[in-house]
């Protein structure tokens, strides 16, 4: 018997309505709460990958095909839909911050933005070190400048130092070589030595000046060494922040950084540390401290330089008015001496007329030679003797005469011996004079070539 193939009936709703509704209630409730604990959940939609959705979009219409009244149930679906519409992401790539991919499925978000942020952060304390270090490897240069100017100062100061040493040598040959002069007459100390002891007590208080300032350049060498180690040594522990940078690839995967400030306050765990800072203002403070110096030395050496160029000159000028005064003083002495000599020659020449006088007035020598004149037997001079109460006087007259003439030639030798002593005395000065100028001169000379005057070029900023 052929029986047809029926279909089934349609179904019968067997339970209650409030049954139902409590039943849809709570699952409706549960999806609400599983769609906002995803939607919170760090605002990501990957985490929104809930499958209890289409479940329920499954279930839903078997519930509401056994409904009686189809339109409240058509209104709970409606709103369920739209609910779900509302929180269901568009697209689950959109929201992602970085666009790369390397998957079927996109990384989680947490891991991504946190390697985002370690990366950014990365890269901004890496540019901000690495602006500290450029600058203080520029400080350092700076103060490396700065100690080759001091340098170049101290050079220029050692310099002018054995200048002064030398014009001081100088100084102590000069007071030593004017002991040569003849010590009987020109041993006498005068005005040049007077002016070569003032110069010597200046250039020993010139040379222990220079000596300090010596010793203060020498210590702001070494501060200035100091300082450029420990800007370098910053600079070197600064510089090891090249350990962050990755071995491909770039730093910062696309994130806008910007590098730390140096104004800002120093932060002992961030890029400009208060060593760093503490370096920089000790740099700072030792290179005005350097120029001031610098400025101090050129000072120093111009005053050095002018002192010693004045004293030296004024030594040389009593020098040479010294040599002048001599070789003045010679002329006259030659000139004198050479008067002397005349009258010593007229007045051997008297003594020799004087004497002359006397052998005529002590009468001849023998009878022979005498005059008719001088005879005592002529016949007017017997004439008169026989009358004459007194004799004649030419025998008194003649005996005056011879003792004038006597004394005559007396002193005229006294005075012919004091004049030749007095010649000898005046050649002796002339001779004394002509060395001492000689040696003065030699002096001068020797000051003129052993010292040189000095310059001193102004200190470069």
């Amino acid at each position: 018997m052929k029986r047809s193939v029926q279909s089934a009936p349609p179904a019968v709703v067997v339970g209650s309505k409030g049954w139902r509704d409590a039943t849809l209630r709570s699952i409706l409730h549960a999806e609400d709460l599983l769609r906002q604990t995803h939607v919170d959940q760090l605002h990501s939609s990957t985490r929104y990958r809930s499958h209890s959705v289409g479940t329920f979009n499954y279930r839903l219409p078997q519930l509401t095909g056994y409904s009686v009244n189809s339109s409240v149930e058509k209104e709970h679906n409606d709103s369920d839909s739209e609910k779900k519409d509302e929180f269901r992401p568009k697209s689950t790539g959109s929201m992602l911050t970085s666009g790369i991919i390397t998957g079927p499925f996109p990384p989680p978000a947490l891991r991504d933005q946190s390697a985002v942020a370690s990366t950014g952060m990365a890269g901004e304390y890496m540019r901000g070190v690495r602006e500290v270090e450029g600058h203080l490897r520029r400080q350092a240069g700076r103060v490396t400048q700065e100690g080759t100017r001091v340098q170049h100062q101290r050079e220029r100061l050692e310099k002018l130092l054995r200048s002064l040493r030398k014009a001081l040598l100088v100084n102590q040959q000069s007071a030593d070589g004017r002991t040569f002069r003849p010590a009987t007459t020109e041993i006498i100390r005068d005005g040049a030595d007077d002016l070569l002891l003032n110069e010597r007590r200046g250039l020993s208080v010139l040379k222990q000046e220079l000596e300090n300032m010596l010793k203060k350049t020498l210590t702001q060498q070494q501060v200035l060494a100091e300082s450029s180690k420990q800007l370098l040594d910053c600079a070197f522990e600064r510089s090891r922040v090249t350990e962050l940078l990755p071995q491909h690839g770039s730093l910062s995967a696309g994130v806008k950084t910007y590098p730390c400030p140096l104004s800002l306050k120093p932060d002992p765990a961030g890029a400009f540390t208060p060593e760093c800072k503490q370096a920089l203002d000790s740099s700072s403070t030792v290179l005005r401290e350097s120029q001031q110096l610098r400025e101090n030395i050129s000072q120093v050496m111009s005053d050095v330089v002018r002192k010693q160029t004045d004293m030296h000159r004024s030594a040389s000028e009593a020098l040479l008015k010294k040599i002048t005064e001599t070789i003045n003083l010679e002329q006259h002495l030659t000139l004198s001496s050479a008067a002397t000599k005349q009258a010593i020659y007229r007045k051997q020449r008297q003594m020799q007329c004087v004497g002359y006088s006397l052998g005529r007035a002590m009468g001849p020598v023998c009878s022979a030679d005498l005059f008719c004149r001088e005879r005592l037997s002529r016949p007017m001079t017997q004439l008169y003797g026989r009358h004459s109460s007194a004799g004649l006087p030419e025998s008194d007259l003649l005996t005056q005469g011879s003792t004038m003439l006597q004394k005559h030639l007396e002193t005229s030798g006294k005075e012919i011996a004091e004049l030749q002593a007095t010649h000898q005395q005046l050649e002796d000065d002339k001779y004394g004079k002509r060395a001492a100028a000689g040696v003065d001169s030699a002096v001068v000379r020797l000051r003129r070539r052993l010292v040189r005057p000095q310059s001193v070029r102004p200190a470069t900023s």
